[in-house]
């Protein structure tokens, strides 16, 4: 056995993933009674996989609807421990080996904020550096990622990256277990063969986005302002010819990977404002960058809270949980000023009878790189 393999397999390492796996599960059932026994169920997962008898089960099936109605797959507990474990000793590191900074999305601390930082760094700079030209900006994405992704491509993704060849059983083995709804006529007739990873798992989550490391380097050679957020794609330049060319060296690497690129809307200009994360991006005329929230934010949002009084009410739920929920989408909220948040505190007031109970954070938009909005560029720039 390999190193990494024996170290993943260990029982220290399975307990490791077992508090890991629980975090943020700590309202089911299934995870806390795995989690009590701890030391049990490790051992007994343990076991399995050094004997080879260890096969990941078929997750369950379930439907998330925002922001857009798509399909998932929920791993079994156990094997998001394995997965986790395998992660933590070796299998993450050699799949993100050599991403961009700018690729963004599932990894350690990579995620919405470091985003919007960046996309407003970009933003910054370009004014600065020439404040009277106009700033243009392109948002891509890819239609149906995930459920369109050939599993051969991972496949090799795997055998190209993956330095433990004690864990490609286990990879392959979470890969195909996705099933291909096509029928198999439509399978055979695709010369991609199946399609699909499963959106929900760790191991596909990060095969996903190392899937386009080589494209994120071929085009941030002359594209510098250039973000990936999984499948969503941002060019941002003064130069329009620089941003039709990576939309076409996108468009053409899609295609030979079997997947089609969607342009969101077109080429816009900065300043009438751009969508990214379900963001509204405007950069105003003297160089100033506001946020504001999807127009269907707040809507959504007043939904959730009449849904969790429901069930406050009806005692499935308690009020630490809605405090928690409320917190997070503080968080979120915050990058678009005060004003959607005094909203929804005077809708969470009248819902529950009480005020809400959150802590704000705030937001450093602007790096050490960038002037404040409002002041001129220091001189020699």
């Amino acid at each position: 056995m390999g190193e990494q393999f024996d170290r993943a397999s260990s029982l220290r390492e399975i307990v490791r993933g077992i508090r890991e796996c629980r975090r943020g599960e700590g309202h089911k059932d299934g995870p806390v009674e795995y989690y009590i026994t701890a030391l049990g169920a490790g051992a007994k997962l343990r076991r399995e996989i050094r004997l080879g008898r260890y096969h990941a089960r078929r997750g369950t099936v379930v439907y998330i609807f925002r922001p857009k109605k798509r399909v998932a797959t929920a791993p079994w507990f156990r094997d998001r421990v394995w997965q986790r474990a395998m992660c933590n000793n070796g299998v993450y590191d050699d799949l993100t080996r050599g991403f961009l900074y700018e690729n963004i999305c599932c990894q350690k601390g990579k995620g919405q904020d470091l985003a919007i930082r960046i996309v407003v760094k970009f933003l910054h700079t370009l004014y600065w550096s020439d404040p009277d030209a106009p700033i243009y900006v392109a948002h891509l994405d890819i239609q149906k990622y995930f459920p369109s992704t050939p599993q051969k491509l991972v496949h090799e993704l795997d055998r190209e990256r993956i330095t433990e060849p004690m864990f490609l059983p286990y990879l392959d083995e979470i890969i195909d277990m996705h099933g291909d709804p096509r029928s198999t006529e439509e399978i055979a007739a695709d010369p991609y063969g199946k399609r699909g990873t499963g959106l929900g798992s760790q191991i596909n989550q990060l095969n996903q986005i190392a899937l386009l490391d080589k494209l994120d380097h071929e085009i941030h050679a002359f594209a510098k302002f250039y973000i990936r957020y999984n499948d969503d794609f941002l060019i941002i330049d003064h130069d329009r010819a620089i941003i039709e060319r990576a939309r076409d060296l996108i468009r053409a690497h899609l295609e030979e990977l079997g997947l089609t690129m969607k342009d969101k809307a077109g080429i816009q200009n900065a300043a009438q404002g751009f969508y990214f994360l379900r963001k509204r991006f405007v950069v105003l005329d003297h160089g100033k960058i506001i946020i504001r929230l999807h127009p269907k934010a707040l809507a959504e949002e007043r939904q959730t809270l009449r849904n969790l009084k429901r069930k406050v009410d009806d005692g499935t739920r308690t009020m630490h949980d809605v405090q928690v929920h409320y917190q997070s989408w503080i968080a979120n909220a915050e990058y678009a000023g005060d004003a959607p948040i005094r909203k929804m505190d005077i809708f969470y007031r009248q819902t529950f009878g009480q005020r809400p109970k959150y802590k704000r954070k705030r937001r450093y938009l602007y790096g050490s790189q960038c002037n404040p909005a409002g002041e001129k560029p220091p001189a020699g720039t």
